[in-house]
């Protein structure tokens, strides 16, 4: 007996299932504790439980916003291009220069990819993209300020790791666009995206495991 094959209309579905579920618990949760907020205290003025219990439903809240936001765009969500962040370039004698020439090309080209998908898939790789950018961006600026610290004994081979994870990182920002513009073409063209779709959510797996190593 063969395994069930996971195709986009599923991971699809779980998506907005699971979107549905974290908005619920998420309101349900600000609901909660903005009454304990009410109720808790017994004297005139704030005391200590109601300003701890109130800031907690404020953050909760604050999510439960996010996730209802996520939920929209997931279900009903009208198409709206992905926006790019104006970001300046750093000197041409960085060596981070050039590996962000090249992701602020691939931004553009990812973003016209996207806007030829359904609004689910669009979203929910921007999101994940731009995540992975931030995180690019931010190992950048660390290799900027390394070159501006002035010579130091172990300075180059630091800046040698630091500029190959940013290109790796940018590599795999990379393959994720190649992927999103194949992925486009075939919906464009009404052919079967299924295995495109597979692959372009392992891209961006991969980008945001990548991305989020950056920090260590």
């Amino acid at each position: 007996m063969g395994i069930a094959r996971d195709t986009a209309e599923d991971r699809l579905a779980r998506k907005r299932s699971l979107s549905r579920r974290g908005f619920a618990y998420r309101l349900l949760g600000a609901i909660g504790l903005s009454v304990l907020t009410l109720e808790i205290g017994d004297r005139a003025g704030l005391e200590p439980s109601e300003i701890v219990a109130g800031l907690a439903a404020l953050v909760v809240s604050a999510g439960a916003v996010e996730a209802g936001v996520r939920a929209f765009r997931i279900h009903l969500g009208r198409h709206v291009l992905p926006q790019i962040p104006v970001s300046a370039l750093p000197e041409e004698s960085s060596r981070s220069f050039a590996p962000l020439a090249r992701l602020a090309a691939r931004e553009r080209q990812l973003a016209g990819d996207l806007a030829a998908l359904p609004d689910a898939v669009a979203a929910d790789t921007w999101i994940r993209a731009s995540a992975g950018v931030r995180a690019l961006r931010a190992h950048a600026a660390r290799i900027v300020a390394l070159e501006g610290a002035g010579p130091r004994a172990d300075q180059g081979a630091a800046l040698d790791l630091l500029a190959l994870r940013l290109r790796e990182g940018v590599s795999a920002y990379e393959r994720l666009s190649d992927t999103a513009a194949e992925l486009a073409t075939q919906h464009r063209d009404g052919q079967d995206a299924g295995e495109a779709a597979a692959r372009m959510t392992t891209a961006a797996d991969a980008l945001v495991g990548m991305t989020r190593g950056l920090t260590s």
